[in-house]
């Protein structure tokens, strides 16, 4: 079924409307290679030298009710990667044991954060939910000190031979909303399936 994909196609990403709020500008493809997969404690999880396609979108939303002009709520990228034979229940598997695995590690810019398997987004045909938690800081990122923290998530997404990968970010000193992920994911999951059934 991958033999000739070549692409995907800007239908197989979350669009607009799905979305928990209005968007914010309009969504962005990238470059390969412009966002990579999170590092947890370097573990080689992604199987890379088996994907056939992949490709990056990014999205900015803001609050329901909001005026267009707010600051945005969060910021997505979705990595769609189609792979070859069964390399895609691989990845869930090796995720799953990279998270597992690294607790708790330095970013790259020497903050401590800590990893947690929050399980699954009940969508696809698997699918695992992750959340990274550090100190929380203020604008100009220095530790506000009273035991807070901020949170972002990643939600993976299996259907057949593709994964919906999200990374999901509160704006700036913000943190990430855990129902918005989900819905996210369950969304990523029906764009990403519709496309793999016709693809």
């Amino acid at each position: 079924m991958t033999n000739s994909l070549t692409s995907v196609p800007d239908t197989a990403f979350l669009q607009p409307g799905d979305m928990p709020g209005p968007i914010k500008g309009s969504p962005l493809r990238l470059a390969m290679g412009e966002q990579p997969l999170p590092s947890f404690c370097g573990a080689a999880y992604d199987q890379h030298d088996r994907i056939a396609v992949r490709a990056t979108f990014r999205l900015l939303y803001n609050s329901p009710g909001s005026a267009a002009e707010s600051t945005p709520k969060a910021e997505v990228y979705e990595d769609i990667l189609v792979y070859r034979e069964d390399a895609a229940t691989v990845f869930l598997t090796a995720l799953r044991a990279a998270v597992a695995g690294c607790a708790s590690q330095t970013d790259d810019v020497g903050v401590r954060v800590v990893n947690v398997l929050r399980g699954a987004v009940e969508a696809g045909d698997e699918s695992a939910l992750i959340e990274q938690r550090r100190a929380a800081t203020d604008e100009m990122g220095e530790p506000l000190g009273d035991g807070s923290e901020q949170s972002m998530f990643w939600a993976a997404i299996r259907v057949a031979n593709a994964i919906a990968f999200l990374t999901v970010m509160g704006w700036e000193t913000a943190s990430a909303d855990l129902g918005d992920t989900i819905t996210l994911g369950q969304r990523a999951a029906d764009r990403l399936a519709a496309w793999r059934a016709h693809g």
